[in-house]
């Protein structure tokens, strides 16, 4: 049995949303209920990144954003980098009761 050629592999793509990029100051709301000023590096429809100054958010806090489009999005912290942080989207329908 021969193998194939690995001029002929073609990978399997993967797909990633759509990021816009570009600084955008916008007001996050931490689990204690503090507002912080935060600015968002990139944003998808599935989360953010963001820079903040002093301390940023633990990893698997809560937090809601209002994005610039005043959309208000509410999530959970993944990563922590110094100042650098990820939030991801909770994207779950919710029923309005």
């Amino acid at each position: 049995m021969t193998l194939a050629s690995k001029a002929a592999f073609r990978a399997t793509p993967h797909f990633r949303e759509r990021r816009r990029r570009g600084m955008a100051r916008v007001i996050m709301t931490d689990s204690a209920g503090i507002e912080r000023v935060i600015m968002v590096r990139d944003v998808s429809a599935k989360g953010l990144s963001a820079v903040i100054q002093g301390d940023p958010p633990a990893p698997d806090s809560l937090v809601s954003v209002q994005l610039p489009d005043g959309t208000l999005a509410w999530g959970m912290v993944r990563w922590v980098e110094r100042h650098l942080f990820g939030v991801e989207f909770d994207t779950t329908p919710h029923r309005a009761d």
